[in-house]
């Protein structure tokens, strides 16, 4: 039943971490979208944007409950860089180049060694190391 669990846990960080990719291909859609307006329009879509990027930022914190951070970051990053430049293409018509083409290849690649699940990973499932918090004065001794 625990493994049950875990899988479960798993799953729905990894869909918080897509979903997280999706919002941060959306915001910055957005946020290049509103130079197409002026006034008040282009100040409602750039508003959209941060809201979009805020909502991924959420998604991204749940991600972090079963993912660790040197694999989500990696994740998200390549993944919105990805998908972000597809709709660049798709929407506003911008040309990728056969580089450009090879360095989302190699970003892919990237993530996917990243997620090798052979490896040992430490992070959201070690046991955190816990630091006893002092004042920032005491950390520094008592110059004065």
């Amino acid at each position: 039943m625990f493994a049950a669990i875990l899988r479960g846990t798993m799953l729905l960080s990894w869909l918080a971490l897509i979903a997280t990719i999706i919002c941060s291909t959306g915001g910055n859609t957005f946020a290049n979208w509103s130079h197409h307006f002026e006034g008040r329009r282009r100040l409602l879509v750039l508003g959209s944007a941060i809201g979009i990027h805020g909502f991924g930022l959420l998604c991204f914190s749940l991600a972090l409950t079963g993912i660790p951070l040197a694999i989500a970051y990696p994740v998200l990053i390549g993944g919105s860089v990805a998908c972000v430049s597809f709709l660049a293409v798709l929407l506003f018509g911008e040309r990728i180049t056969s580089r450009h083409l090879g360095g989302l290849a190699l970003v892919l690649v990237g993530m996917l060694m990243l997620n090798d699940t052979t490896a040992p990973v430490s992070g959201a499932s070690a046991t955190p190391v816990t630091t006893p918090m002092t004042s920032p004065t005491a950390a520094m001794g008592d110059a004065k």
